[in-house]
């Protein structure tokens, strides 16, 4: 499935969202809440419609993938000549895409949700090898994109 054939959704919640009044737990569960409820428009939206009992790590990857449309962070490319430097002078043609600490988070918290939900921990797509992984990997090429 082409992930630009989805409707748009709203970006998940990122940590610094918030009035910034009331208990830190109550602004993580509000996060949490979003997040799950973002997620499961994304799973209504597939195509086909996926229920979340036949979810699987893939597509968790995937619905990663489509947040980067929503990410704010460059991560510059190899050909880049900015590629290494934390902060480059000029402006450049890379891509936008959502920072690993957003990632890490958000999937921090749909892995706390779908448990909530019922979902057993063994069966949790948000805990599958591939997701940690692909973390590990967005964690990495953002480190060197910029220099560190």
């Amino acid at each position: 499935m082409n992930p630009q054939q989805q409707p748009p959704l709203p970006p998940p919640a990122t940590s610094g969202s918030g009035s910034g009044s009331g208990s830190g737990s109550s602004r993580y569960e509000n996060q949490k809440r979003r997040d799950w409820n973002t997620f499961g428009q994304y799973l209504r939206n597939h195509r086909p419609p996926l229920s979340l009992s036949r979810c699987s790590g893939a597509h968790v990857l995937e619905f990663l993938r489509y947040l980067d449309q929503f990410g704010k962070t460059k991560v510059h490319t190899n050909l880049c000549p900015f590629f290494g430097h934390p902060n480059p002078p000029g402006p450049c043609p890379c891509p936008l895409r959502q920072a690993w600490g957003s990632l890490d988070a958000l999937i921090g918290r749909l892995r706390a949700a779908f448990e909530e939900h019922g979902g057993k921990p063994e069966a949790n797509p948000f805990g599958a090898r591939a997701v940690r992984l692909y973390l590990r990997e967005v964690r990495d090429s953002q480190s060197k994109a910029r220099g560190f």
